[in-house]
């Protein structure tokens, strides 16, 4: 601040002085705006130096001919907000190096912080090594850049890179030529930085228990889902269980969903698993294999070469329980108030393979409905390839005789229209082999493959062919998405893996070999957009079978949402099936109202009203009103109260029940209750983590795909920026459970709320995870006092406005203002400051300084020491 305000005195007329000539009117505006709009004139030609009369400074000063050249700094380390090319990288502690005949320092750069940058540093070199021939006093410094730990100023590697610092706000802005940068597609990150984490042992729980009384009948249940983890390098051990019980069942149920291992092949941008895992199913249908899998990892792509993640959308008419299973193993599990709900977080699940979801009623109803979940046309740019290879014994809770199994695929994008792909499985008794092609063209993306088959069953054998078509198109103009998922037509004696391996396995309950064979299958899936109407969407399914006996499945949603002003409704049908297979068709309606109470109007205890009225085709009908209100800061509580009135069969229930969430730095805790005219309901749901590492254990809530370790000694107390609440424990560190994997993460600490003695050296800095890792981010603090410090030289007199202070490391404290006055953090009991304000030896002196005891121990905002502090002769 009072370096910047040397410029503002240069702006009197009379106060400068510039060479024959005179100063232009052009340099006279660029001093007046500052250094942000001097960034945006800096390829101008340099203009001439301004030189500034001293005169107007009263006492004594330091040296003001340094800023002849604009706002200097001098030599040291600085923590600054770093941008380059205009994009923010994060807060970087940064060396300035002093620049022969300059009073200007520099700031310089490892070769690994300029790769980390994007610089193309290999080109640089190349292009300094022909230079050295032409130039030869170049060649000694052209061979110190190649050290990795050398500080290289970043103009002798790339002339024509510019540097600007505004000291003021401790930012460094930097411009580097396009042609020096690394030409990445958009979104890459380099595998370079990505990093793998710390060693460290995870537990995540998801915690719920039901039980309902109805008509007098008793029901409880309890699900907890675990899943234990070990990262060692690359390595991660994960294994998930879950634990049921069921009152009418009796006694525990103990399910080992998956145990396995697995690290990152990054040269080939894939992933190597050993043990349990899901097959990707963009070729074949996805499956359970446990043995090994090799497979290609698409978030390792840059965000412009990914694609796809399902949504289950639903409706519950009471407190329910909601089930999402796949191939009969349970995906997500968790308690929903009536309404529509949406669940956009299930696991990663592969992309094919239908969801089946399960809505369990308070009174007890089930009704069950599946997702239909289809891989897009398999579209890859020109050169690109994906493959899977996996081997091991097929999995599925209802086959108790698990054959081995190995399937083989590949995709290759040939040209910007055509992708094939092809692959082949095997397994006892069943071989098939399929290939496809995609194709991009003008009325959207099709893609066509078929598979043949032959199975061999214990009384007979078979072959056939299935012929699938998929197709994709957003109409532009009106913006429709249509995807139809897959139409599939399959001859009588073609068998799929589960069809062949369910026909000599499982029995139906009627004894006999399960052998539901699809005969033709249609996915279809429109989204539309009406502006500010809102939106209309339609998904569906229909199925037939070459077993007759089975009929016909067709499943549906369709509805269509809007609002306008505070009132938001959606309007919608969907056919599902219950556990008796009997179909069910509801109708219904949403309406949902805000109460306006972030307005300073109306400040009550509800955010929003909502009532839904759903009636089926056989005559039943439910209605439901609700009042949701929630609280605010970091660790925010929602909650609701809600009535509802069903008729079913002739037989009329009336429930009233409250939930409640509470989303805190440990974990997420929900209850629901509701009571009625035949019965009542309760339930409980927790969800979190536990990460046990070199420094201690630490809680948090469920990890995401990758999460950050925060460690700052000291700042007990200090918010996760964007950390769902986290903050600084006792033992100096803080969990952020959710980052995004193999891209930049920003991780910042708010000190706001940080005890008076401890300062952060650092307060933000960028990570790249790899999947699932656990990565340390430190923050350097410094725990020390706190002082307004008068600092005076060996005869008395106050020390020049605008001296530099330094630690006895070297960084940089700090500047005196007038009077010799300045405030300072950091300070340890004691040691000794150096302070310089000129380059003569004579120039620069010591500050011996002690602490009283006590003194600025900070916590509860206590006023600074008041220290007086005198130079001696500096140490050499």
């Amino acid at each position: 601040m009072v370096l910047g305000a040397f410029v503002c005195y240069g702006l009197d007329a009379e106060a400068v002085q510039s060479k024959p000539g005179g100063v232009p009117i052009e340099e006279i505006e660029t001093l007046k705006t500052g250094p942000r709009e001097r960034s945006k004139r800096r390829h101008r030609p340099k203009l001439a130096s301004v030189q500034f009369n001293p005169a107007f400074l009263n006492g004594q000063v330091v040296s003001i001919s340094r800023f002849t050249n604009g706002n200097p700094v001098p030599p040291g380390v600085y923590d600054v907000d770093l941008s380059l090319n205009g994009k923010s990288q994060g807060q970087r502690e940064v060396q300035f190096v002093a620049v022969a005949d300059s009073d200007v320092a520099e700031p310089c750069f490892t070769i690994a912080a300029l790769r980390g940058l994007g610089v193309d540093v290999d080109k640089a070199l190349r292009s300094s090594a022909d230079d050295a021939g032409a130039q030869s006093r170049h060649a000694a410094e052209d061979a110190a850049f190649s050290e990795a730990d050398q500080c290289i100023r970043l103009t002798d590697l790339v002339p024509d890179a510019q540097v600007e610092l505004d000291i003021a706000e401790l930012q460094l802005g930097i411009t580097v030529p396009q042609a020096s940068m690394v030409q990445t597609p958009y979104g890459y990150v380099s595998p370079a930085l990505w990093d793998a984490g710390i060693k460290a042992g995870l537990l995540q729980y998801n915690f719920s228990t039901y039980s309902a009384n109805q008509s007098g009948a008793d029901m409880s249940s309890a699900y907890l889902g675990l899943q234990l983890g070990l990262n060692l390098g690359q390595w991660r051990f994960r294994q998930r269980s879950t634990l049921d019980w069921n009152s009418s069942q009796g006694g525990m149920r103990w399910n080992n969903l998956a145990t396995y291992v697995e690290r990152d092949i990054t040269s080939w941008r894939s992933r190597l698993t050993l043990g349990d895992s899901f097959t990707t199913g963009e070729v074949f249908d996805s499956f359970s294999v446990r043995g090994v899998q090799v497979s290609s990892e698409d978030r390792m792509l840059p965000d412009s070469m990914r694609a796809y993640a399902p949504i289950v959308r639903g409706v519950a008419e009471s407190n329910a329980r909601v089930i999402v299973r796949q191939n009969n193993d349970i995906l997500y599990e968790t308690s929903v108030p009536p309404g529509p709900f949406e669940l956009a977080d299930l696991p990663a699940i592969g992309y094919g393979g239908d969801l089946r979801v399960t809505v369990e009623e308070a009174d007890g109803r089930r009704q069950t409905f599946l997702v239909p979940f289809a891989a897009v046309p398999n579209l890859l740019r020109p050169g690109f390839t994906k493959f899977n290879v996996s081997a091991g014994q097929y999995r599925d809770q209802l086959v108790q005789d698990e054959p081995w199994v190995v399937q083989a695929t590949i995709q290759r994008g040939l040209n910007n229209m055509l992708t094939g792909y092809t692959g082949v499985l095997g397994s006892e008794g069943y071989n098939s082999g399929l290939l496809g092609l995609a194709v991009n063209t003008p009325i959207g993306a099709v893609s066509a493959d078929v598979t043949m088959a032959r199975t061999e069953l214990p009384s007979s054998s078979h072959t056939g062919s299935s012929w699938r078509v998929s197709y994709s198109k957003r109409i532009p103009g009106i913006d429709t998405n249509v995807l139809l998922g897959a139409y599939r037509y399959s001859t009588n004696g073609f068998y799929s893996l589960r069809d062949a391996i369910y026909a000599r396995n499982v029995r139906n309950p009627a004894g006999n070999l399960m052998s539901y064979r699809t005969r033709n299958r249609l996915q279809l899936s429109i989204n539309q957009p009406l502006g500010t109407m809102g939106s209309v969407y339609l998904s569906g399914s229909t199925q037939d079978y070459w077993d007759g006996r089975r009929g016909r499945d067709t499943q549906y949603q369709a509805g269509f949402s809007g609002g306008r002003g505070r009132v938001g409704y959606t309007i919608y049908a969907q056919q599902s099936f219950d556990q008796n297979r009997a179909r069910h068709t509801l109708f219904g309606v949403n309406l949902t109202i805000s109460l306006g109470r972030n307005s300073a109007v109306d400040r009550g205890p509800f955010d929003s009203v909502s009532t839904n009225l759903t009636v089926d085709t056989n005559g039943d009908s439910a209605f439901q009103a609700s009042l949701n209100g929630s609280t605010a800061g970091e660790a925010p509580i929602s909650y609701g109260i809600n009535a509802q009135r069903t008729s079913s069969a002739g037989d009329k229930t009336n429930l009233l029940g409250g939930n409640a969430t509470y989303r805190s730095r440990y974990g997420t805790y929900a209850a629901n209750a509701s009571i009625g005219n035949q019965g009542r309901q309760f339930g409980l749901n927790a969800d979190g983590s536990m990460v046990v590492h070199a420094g201690g254990v630490t809680l948090g809530p469920p990890l995401g795909q990758a999460a950050a370790l925060v460690e700052a000694k000291g700042a007990e107390g200090g918010r996760i920026v964007n950390g769902q609440g986290a903050r600084i424990d006792g033992n100096g560190y803080a969990l952020l459970p959710s980052l995004t994997p193999y891209r930049v993460n920003r991780v910042a600490i708010d000190p706001t709320d940080l005890p008076d003695d401890v300062e952060l050296e650092t307060s933000s800095d960028k990570v790249v995870p790899r999947l699932n890792a656990l990565v340390l981010v430190k923050m350097p603090t410094v725990t020390g006092k706190a002082a307004l410090v008068a600092m005076h030289d060996a005869a008395g007199k106050a020390l020049p406005l605008g001296t530099a202070l330094f630690a006895a490391d070297g960084k940089s404290m700090g500047i005196v203002g007038q009077g010799g006055l300045a405030f300072l953090r950091g300070l340890a009991g004691r040691g000794a400051l150096r302070a310089r304000w000129g380059e003569l030896t004579n120039e620069s002196c010591d500050l011996p300084y002690e602490m009283p005891a006590g003194a600025g121990a900070g916590g509860g905002g206590d006023s600074a020491t008041r220290l007086i502090l005198r130079c001696v002769a500096a140490a050499s």
